[in-house]
C-alpha cells in the first residue's frame, strides 16, 4: 500500500543546526524540501576531495588485500564510533598516501637510474675518469657513437690518418668509440666520419670512471628497490586496516549529505521543511527533542496542490517486486499501489515463460544460497529475491508441462496437463486467456481506484463496461457459454457507447464519442495478442533444452558396453549437458525478465497506472561499505 505522508516544519536556533541534521540523519525519516529561491546549503568541497582520496587509496590497496571470503560477513559498526572516530582514520589515510607517494618517487628515481645505466654501460671499458678525458698537447680526444654497419669505414678512416681509437660497448645508439686525432688531421677526420653518421657524445666531467659511476648507480638502484620492498610491505600491513578506510568513506559521504541538506537560515534560527511518513512522526519529534529543548515543530497534511513523495509498504513477497514498478515510474501518492497485483502476475507469467521444474529448482536453490552467502543489498537483493521466488512458479509450471531439464518425465505417474511443444495451439489459447485475465485485473484495479475516489460512474463506465465486453467476447469461443457471452458483450458495448462520452452535454456528440471509444476494443485485442510471447518463450526454452539433450546423447553414444572411451564420452556428454543447460537457463532468465516486465509496463499498467510520483529519499547516512549501524 501507499503510506500517507505528513509535512513537517521545524525551527531551531542556529547553534543547534548541525546537531539537528545529525539526529534527523540518524532517524532517516525526513525527506527535506528544497526551495531554490531561499534554501541554502553548506560548502562540501572538503568532503568531495576527501572522498576522492579515500576511493583512490582503496583502489591502491586492492592488490594488497586478502581475497574476499566466500561467505560474506556483514560489516556492522557502532553508531557512536561512526559519528565520532574520524580523525584516526584520516591519519591512517595520510600515512598510506605518504607511503604510496614515496614509492612513486622512488620508482621515478629508478626510471632515471635505469636510463643512466643504459647511457653509461657502453663506456664501462674506459678506465680513465671522465674528467681526465681532455685534449692533449698534440691531439683532440673524441667520444661518440657510430652505426655498427659503418665500423669498418670508421677504422679505415682513422688508420689512414694515424689516429688512435678504441671500440667500446654497443647500445641502441650504436657502437661506442673513443679516439684521438692529431690537431692537423682532426678537421678532415671528423668531416669524413660525418658522412658515416658519426654522432659525438660528450661525457660528463666527473672524477669517476664509467665502472665507478655504474657501481654507484646500481647501488642506489638496489637501495631504492629495498626501500620500495619495505614500503610495499608496509602497504600490505595497512591493507589489513582497509576496512577503516571504507568506514571513513561512508563517514565522509554522510557528512557531505548533511552539509548539502537544504535549510532556510535567519539571523538567529534555522528553518527546515520536509516530508515524513504519518506513522513515523513520533520518531522525528524524538530526534528533535534529543537536539534541543528550544524548538518549534508542526506537522500537517499535504495541501491540495502539493505532491508529496511516494512510500510503499508491502509484505515480504511483494516488496522486492517494487523495483519492477519503479523502473517504469514511481506511483503517485494519490493512486492505488500497483505492486500487490503486479507482483502476483509477474510471478505467474515469469514461471510460465521458464516452464521447467529442473530450472525452477536450480533458480530457487541458487539464488537462495547466493543471498545467504554474498548478502547483497538494495535493488540487487530485490532482483535476486524476484528470481528466487520465480523459481517456485517455474517449478510448478514445469510439473504442469512435464518438463525436467528438457526431459519429459512422469514422477509418481503424474502426466503433464499440457506440453507446449506437443500442444502449441492449446498453449497459445492458455497464453491468451492469461493475457485477458491480466488485463481484466488491471481494469479491476482501475475500478477500485475510482471507487475509492467515489467516482462511481467511472467505475461502471470505464472499467466494468470493458470487463463485460472482454468476458463476453471470450465466452463467444465456448459453445456452452456463447449465448451468455453475446449478452455480456452487448451490455458492455452499450455502456461504453452511452457513457464513455458522458462529459459532452450534447447527446449526439456523447454517442459519437462513445462509438469512437468502442473502437478501442481493437486495442484490447492487440494487447491480448501480445501475450502470445508467453507461448514463444516457453517453446523456445523447451526446444533449446531438447536440442542440448539430443546433442549430449549423441556425444554419449551407447553405454551398454563399458570401456575407457565410454568414460570419456560420458564426461564429454556431461559437459554438453552442463554448458547447454546453463546457457539455456541464463538466456531464459534474461528473456523472461524482459518480456514479463514488458507485459506489466504496456498491457497491464496501460489500463490504470499514472506513475506521476517521485521516490521518498530521506536524509540518512550514505552507506556504501557498511551494512548495518548498531544504534544503542
Amino acid at each position: 500500500m501507499i503510506v500517507p505522508m505528513k509535512k513537517v516544519q521545524i525551527v531551531v536556533l542556529k547553534e543547534d543546526h548541525e546537531q539537528l541534521m545529525l539526529n534527523l540523519q540518524k532517524t532517516g525519516e525526513v525527506m527535506l524540501i528544497e526551495h531554490p529561491e531561499i534554501s541554502q546549503k553548506s560548502d562540501a568541497t572538503t568532503e568531495e576531495i576527501m572522498l576522492q582520496r579515500t576511493r583512490k587509496t582503496l583502489g591502491l590497496l586492492k592488490k594488497y588485500r586478502d581475497k574476499p571470503k566466500f561467505v560474506k560477513e556483514l560489516n556492522k559498526v557502532d553508531y557512536d564510533d561512526f559519528v565520532s572516530n574520524i580523525d584516526q582514520r584520516i591519519e591512517l589515510l595520510e600515512k598510506i598516501e605518504e607511503t604510496y607517494e614515496e614509492i612513486q618517487h622512488l620508482k621515478a628515481d629508478n626510471a632515471t637510474l635505469q636510463e643512466t645505466l643504459k647511457t653509461y654501460q657502453p663506456w664501462e671499458q674506459l678506465t680513465v675518469p671522465f674528467d681526465k678525458i681532455v685534449n692533449t698537447k698534440y691531439a683532440y680526444l673524441h667520444t661518440g657513437f657510430i652505426e655498427p654497419r659503418y665500423c669498418q669505414d670508421f677504422i679505415r678512416i682513422l688508420d689512414e690518418h694515424g689516429s688512435e681509437y678504441e671500440l667500446l660497448g654497443k647500445t641502441y645508439d650504436g657502437q661506442a668509440v673513443f679516439f684521438a686525432n692529431y690537431y692537423a688531421d682532426d678537421l678532415a677526420v671528423m668531416e669524413s666520419l660525418r658522412a658515416f653518421n658519426f654522432t659525438e657524445n660528450a661525457l660528463p666531467k666527473l672524477p669517476l670512471t664509467a665502472t665507478q659511476l655504474l657501481s654507484e648507480k646500481e647501488a642506489q638502484l638496489q637501495a631504492n628497490n629495498d626501500r620500495i620492498k619495505e614500503l610495499e610491505e608496509a602497504l600490505a600491513q595497512y591493507a589489513k586496516h582497509a576496512g577503516d578506510l571504507e568506514i571513513l568513506t561512508d563517514q565522509v559521504s554522510s557528512i557531505e549529505v548533511r552539509k548539502t541538506a537544504p535549510v532556510i537560515p535567519t539571523d538567529a534560527t534555522v528553518y527546515v521543511e520536509g516530508w515524513v511518513r504519518h506513522d513515523r512522526v513520533d520518531k522525528v519529534i524524538e530526534a528533535i527533542k534529543e537536539t534541543t529543548d528550544i524548538f518549534d515543530c508542526e506537522f500537517s497534511d499535504p495541501l491540495p496542490d502539493e505532491l508529496p513523495p511516494t512510500v510503499t509498504q508491502n509484505n515480504r513477497f511483494v516488496a522486492p517486486f517494487e523495483i519492477i514498478t519503479n523502473m517504469f515510474a514511481t506511483p503517485s501518492p494519490y493512486e492505488v499501489d500497483p505492486n500487490p497485483m503486479m507482483s502476483f502476475w509477474y510471478w505467474i507469467i515469469f514461471g510460465i515463460m521458464m516452464g521447467d521444474a529442473g530450472y525452477g529448482l536450480v533458480m530457487l536453490l541458487f539464488f537462495w544460497a547466493f543471498i545467504k552467502i554474498k548478502k547483497p543489498k538494495g535493488n540487487t537483493l530485490n532482483l535476486y529475491k524476484i528470481l528466487m521466488y520465480s523459481g517456485i512458479t517455474t517449478m510448478i509450471w514445469g510439473i504442469v508441462f512435464g518438463s525436467y531439464f528438457g526431459f519429459e518425465w512422469h514422477p509418481f505417474g503424474l502426466k503433464p496437463l499440457l506440453t507446449p511443444l506437443n500442444n502449441p495451439l492449446e498453449m497459445l489459447v492458455m497464453s491468451l486467456v492469461i493475457g485477458g485475465l491480466h488485463i481484466i485485473s488491471g481494469l479491476l484495479v482501475k475500478a477500485y481506484d475510482n471507487f475509492r475516489k467515489k467516482d462511481f460512474v467511472a467505475v461502471f463506465s470505464d472499467s466494468l463496461s470493458w470487463i463485460l465486453l472482454l468476458v463476453g467476447i471470450g465466452f463467444f469461443f465456448l459453445p456452452q457459454l456463447s449465448n451468455i457471452g453475446k449478452y455480456l458483450a452487448l451490455a458492455g458495448a452499450l455502456i461504453i457507447v452511452f457513457f464513455a462520452g458522458r462529459k459532452n452535454r450534447n447527446p449526439i456528440k456523447r454517442i459519437g464519442s462513445g462509438l469512437y471509444s468502442l473502437y478501442g476494443a481493437t486495442g484490447y485485442m492487440s494487447d491480448i495478442l501480445s501475450y502470445s510471447r508467453i507461448l514463444a518463450l516457453s517453446m523456445s526454452s523447451g526446444v533449446i533444452a531438447l536440442v542440448m539433450n539430443l546433442l549430449a546423447q549423441m556425444v554419449q553414444g551407447d553405454l551398454s558396453t563399458f570401456s575407457f572411451m565410454t568414460i570419456i564420452k560420458l564426461l564429454m556428454a556431461m559437459v554438453v549437458y552442463f554448458v547447454g543447460h546453463v546457457f539455456n537457463l541464463a538466456m531464459g532468465l534474461l528473456s523472461a525478465y524482459v518480456h514479463a516486465s514488458r507485459l506489466q509496463y504496456i498491457e497491464f499498467f496501460g489500463k490504470f497506472y499514472e506513475g506521476s510520483g517521485y521516490a521518498f529519499t530521506p536524509l540518512e547516512n550514505k552507506l556504501t561499505y557498511i551494512d548495518e549501524l548498531n544504534v544503542n
